[in-house]
């Protein structure tokens, strides 16, 4: 989920100048090497989603995954970068990428 039971972020991010006030999404993905995975609780069972390349992940929603492919952001973030991330095909349409996944839903 997008909180933490202990942290209040409405309280701590309620001015809407403060650097990092829209980081409550994109600050919850993890970089996901290799794999991601879902336990249940009160149950031995786990969902793991296997990728081929390094992606952003996270699981915003119970019971759910998401894998972050491509990222675009249509502004500087002003991260020190000095540019956005915007890339696209001849187009004009944003650069497509393959890619594999591996599902596995076992008993532990």
């Amino acid at each position: 989920m997008n909180e933490r039971e202990y942290y209040d972020f409405n309280e701590h991010w309620k001015d809407d100048n403060h650097p990092l006030h829209n980081q409550n999404i994109s600050g919850n993905y993890y970089p996901v090497n290799s794999a991601i995975s879902l336990f249940e609780s009160g149950t031995s069972r786990q969902f793991t989603v296997s990728n081929d390349r390094s992606q952003g992940g996270a699981s915003l929603q119970p019971g759910r995954i998401e894998l972050m492919q491509h990222r675009r952001v249509p502004a500087d973030d002003n991260k020190g970068v000095n540019e956005y991330l915007n890339e696209k095909d001849p187009d004009g349409k944003g650069i497509r990428v393959p890619a594999s996944y591996y599902i596995q839903l076992h008993d532990l």
